[in-house]
């Protein structure tokens, strides 16, 4: 069938008359440029609508649960900016949730988390886009939540159903080409406002480097940064951290990309990425399901507390615990420190790949600790009755 003919006005008359675009293309009056820019922020709005749905439905799966890790879900996704933040406090919640594993097998919480794994750090990597984070996310959550829901003898109703819905709906909207050209780790949704002092106010290279996102600092931590910013000299010193880190991830990127042995390029980094995170996934399982369980039987003459520490065997002189120096996990979760009253129990699970460990007992003092046990070792899995 022929096509019409353009009417006067038609945007095949129009472009006749026009100018080049070459020079007007981003003019302000340019209507080529009013189109991309409303394009660009409809967009925009459309991605904080995906990242403030997807924060909400965590927050409502936190308070469903009615539990300490459920209400600490809850504040972490009012505070979550970011799809890696979002995938960070779903971690820790998969973590701080005891399952029965009865519908929920090891393999398939692996495969779970592997997948979850692979959207953060393929986001820190550059490797992952919007689009592709959002899918990961919402898939990982939809999952846990009829995991989650069935342990406390709920089911997935469907307002949360038709939440999930609509963010892949969302995705695979006219916006599914942008989508897929924005970085992972993008900024964008109504969450809390981000303090002065904070991760969150770090460039992006720091915050992918140091694996800082969604990362809330302590007190502490937060007076150390200030005074880190005043300090003279201060910035060289953070840029020169910055660039021996990035050497470092560098060259492990590489030698693992070699070890996959899938040659170069995106594809190749992607693979070896997912390798990792498999590895990763087994050790944050093991992590989880075989703690160190210590119980405080009192004696005659027996301190009020005791305090107990887990070291690494390659620390002889026990200078600091085991995930003292925080690592790559992304904040996931681990004890490696306890302290405990009479007849008090507690379930240590350190960080790291490491099974055994050196186990310190201390009598709690207000300067230096007193030792009281100078080392035993245990192992993932013990119990063990002080």
């Amino acid at each position: 069938v022929p096509s019409p003919r353009p009417s006067p006005r038609s945007p095949a008359h129009l472009s006749s008359a026009l100018p080049p675009l070459g020079r007007h293309r981003f003019s302000w009056r340019g209507p080529h440029f009013d189109m991309e820019e409303s394009d660009r922020a409809d967009a925009a709005a459309t991605a904080s609508g995906i990242v403030d749905t997807l924060r909400q439905l965590l927050s409502v799966m936190g308070a469903l649960m009615t539990s300490q890790a459920g209400q600490a879900a809850a504040q972490d996704a009012s505070e979550a900016r970011s799809l890696p933040a979002v995938a960070k406090a779903l971690r820790r919640l998969w973590f701080t949730t005891p399952l029965s594993g009865e519908g929920w097998g090891s393999k398939e919480q692996a495969v779970w988390l592997c997948r979850l794994l692979s959207m953060t750090e393929g986001s820190r990597a550059g490797l992952l886009s919007f689009y592709g984070a959002a899918l990961l996310c919402v898939d990982a959550l939809v999952v846990f939540a009829e995991v989650s829901f069935q342990e406390v003898g709920l089911q997935v109703d469907d307002a949360f159903v038709a939440g999930a819905v609509a963010i892949q709906d969302a995705l695979r909207g006219r916006h599914w080409e942008q989508f897929q050209q924005w970085p992972a780790d993008r900024r964008c949704g109504n969450g809390a406002p981000s303090p002065l002092l904070s991760a969150d106010r770090l460039p992006c290279t720091m915050r992918r480097v140091f694996d800082l996102e969604g990362v809330r600092l302590s007190r502490t931590q937060a007076a150390g940064l200030g005074v880190a910013m005043l300090m003279p000299g201060s910035m060289t010193l953070s840029m020169t951290c910055v660039g021996a880190a990035l050497l470092i991830k560098t060259a492990q990127e590489r030698r693992s990309v070699v070890a996959a042995g899938e040659g170069d390029g995106d594809g190749a980094r992607w693979k070896a990425t997912q390798t990792r995170c498999l590895e990763h996934a087994h050790e944050l399982l093991r992590r989880k399901t075989c703690p160190i369980e210590i119980t405080y039987i009192p004696g005659k003459d027996t301190p009020q507390q005791l305090k107990v520490c887990l070291y690494s065997l390659r620390d002889p002189i026990c200078a600091l615990p085991v995930g003292s120096v925080r690592g790559l996990d992304g904040g996931t979760g681990g004890e490696s420190v306890a302290r405990l009253a009479h007849g008090a129990c507690c379930a240590l699970r350190p960080t790291g790949s490491a099974d055994t460990f050196r186990m310190r007992v201390y009598e709690p003092a207000p300067l230096l600790d007193i030792v009281l046990h100078d080392g035993i070792e245990v192992k993932r899995g013990d119990r063990l009755a002080l």
